[in-house]
């Protein structure tokens, strides 16, 4: 039997810079979970990036002024584009992130959770989830 539970997510409202290859485009990472993210950016700006590249794209963001800059590789699910926004959502998974920007994701989301069951759970998922997708490259 699979595991359907859903991450719990966290919502961030920060802004990042998402890059692929020479090209950067500001984002704003609107909610995070230990398996994915969900980004907002102009479709201007994203239209200067690969839309279904094979290669992972970079993110990386700074949760506060005062907390270390998280690094992770994704890959990109989805866009999104609704008429009542000026911007097009993302959604992303986790392709690989290094120890100390996965140490500095779980701490941010632990401490933004409020539950001390969240960390441990969903940290053993994510990690179970990264390195058996890594195993298969």
């Amino acid at each position: 039997m699979s595991d359907k539970r859903q991450f719990q997510r966290i919502k961030l409202n920060v802004n990042g810079t998402l890059s692929h290859s020479d090209a950067s485009v500001p984002v704003i990472i609107e909610d995070i979970s230990l398996q994915g993210l969900r980004l907002r950016a102009s479709e201007v700006e994203l239209n200067t990036l690969p839309f279904d590249s094979h290669e992972p794209y970079l993110i990386q963001f700074l949760a506060h002024d005062n907390h270390p800059l998280i690094e992770m590789y994704i890959e990109q699910l989805y866009r999104h584009a609704d008429t009542r926004q000026p911007t097009i959502a993302m959604g992303c998974k986790v392709h690989h992130i290094d120890v100390q920007s996965l140490a500095d994701l779980r701490r941010l989301l632990a401490l933004n959770s409020g539950d001390t069951q969240f960390s441990e759970h969903d940290l053993d998922a994510f990690i179970e989830t990264v390195y058996s997708n890594a195993s298969k490259a």
